[in-house]
């Protein structure tokens, strides 16, 4: 994979087109941190792409929650715990 200054990106878009042709896909950086990806696309696969990208995310973001939940070390809570800590928070939201 191959890293793409936002610079280039905007001073020179079709050199970046032609670099994202021959590569398929481009890391745009700014700053030389991580900014977004591009994927080079074919017209018939636009929509697949942004379904399997909104699963990616979603899949991110639960191993997320997840990973938090271990270092607060909520997944040891006992089922007794979790159950009053559901009803204090519905109680907490009525008032």
């Amino acid at each position: 994979m191959q890293f793409v200054p936002y610079r280039e990106l905007r001073n020179e878009p079709s050199a970046v087109r032609k670099k994202l042709a021959s590569e398929g896909e481009l890391i745009v950086t700014v700053d030389n941190k991580p900014f977004a990806v591009m994927i080079n696309l074919g017209e018939e696969n636009v929509q697949d792409v942004l379904l399997m990208v909104s699963r990616l995310r979603a899949q991110m973001a639960v191993r997320s929650i997840r990973s938090q939940a271990r270092r607060d070390r909520l997944d040891k809570m006992s089922l007794k715990d979790i159950n009053a800590l559901i009803k204090k928070t519905r109680a907490e939201r009525k008032r």
